[in-house]
């Protein structure tokens, strides 16, 4: 049955991203004329927090089945926790926290799904100390994008060394201001364009360039060790046995 949600959210997210693209471009006069009758001040906005909101109801619904026992729930939620509380303690230092680190590290140690709820959740929880809005869903589904990015990057992780990691994330700060943006253009610019996008994004340089920074001293100093730790605690939370028969041969 959360495989059939999750799939039909899937499904509805692609469709929803195909109109607003097909809207954008100008390649469906119905479209157009909708986007046009709304205004597009408004249609933009709207249709991107929709899609936000179905990229993270999708994300979550594929994550449920997997936090099954109550000590994955856990640990996972600790993750956040710690994640939340550096977030708000590094808030004089702009865009520096252990929120990347964090959330790159979990993604190559538990996979996509689990990257993306960690990172997420982590921006929730924390912008209820730092302030709520709808910032906060792009937030949510740029940081849980680098959850994803670990994921992918999970049958590497062995030969990811500390260099690696701390690229990975000196990157991920200017990612992250593309993203955000995105975010600027759509909600605070009634024109979408490219020079509209560009000034926003070089408005926020110094602290994309303070977060990858911050990303790539933390990764290159505690990245490999927090891999191991956390890969650690994931084989001891899905330990099993194997079942035998009383003279001490394995069944099957």
């Amino acid at each position: 049955m959360s495989r059939l949600i999750t799939s039909l959210l899937a499904g509805t997210t692609m469709v929803v991203f195909g109109v607003f693209i097909l809207a954008l471009l100008s390649a469906s006069d119905l479209l157009v004329s909708v986007r046009d009758s709304v205004g597009p001040s408004t249609f933009d906005p709207l249709f991107s927090l929709l899609l936000v909101c179905l990229i993270l109801a999708t994300a979550f619904s594929a994550e449920a089945p997997r936090l099954g026992g109550s000590k994955e729930i856990a640990f996972i939620s600790m993750i956040v926790a710690l994640g939340a509380a550096g977030r708000v303690l590094f808030v004089a230092a702009p865009n520096v926290s252990p929120v990347d680190w964090l959330t790159l590290c979990a993604g190559l140690v538990f996979g996509p799904a689990t990257g993306f709820t960690v990172g997420s959740t982590i921006m929730l929880v924390s912008n209820f100390w730092l302030g709520q809005g709808p910032w906060t869903l792009y937030q949510m589904v740029s940081m849980g994008s680098l959850g994803v990015l670990g994921g992918c990057l999970r049958p590497l992780r062995k030969r990811l060394g500390a260099k690696a990691l701390a690229a990975i994330g000196f990157v991920w700060g200017f990612v992250y201001g593309v993203a955000m943006s995105v975010f600027w253009m759509l909600m605070v610019s009634s024109v979408l364009s490219w020079t509209s996008f560009v000034a926003y994004w070089l408005a926020g340089l110094p602290f994309y360039v303070l977060q990858g920074v911050g990303n790539a001293v933390l990764l290159f100093i505690l990245g490999p060790r927090t891999v191991t730790m956390l890969h650690r605690f994931d084989r001891r939370l899905r330990v099993s046995f194997d079942q035998g028969d009383p003279s001490g041969r394995r069944l099957g």
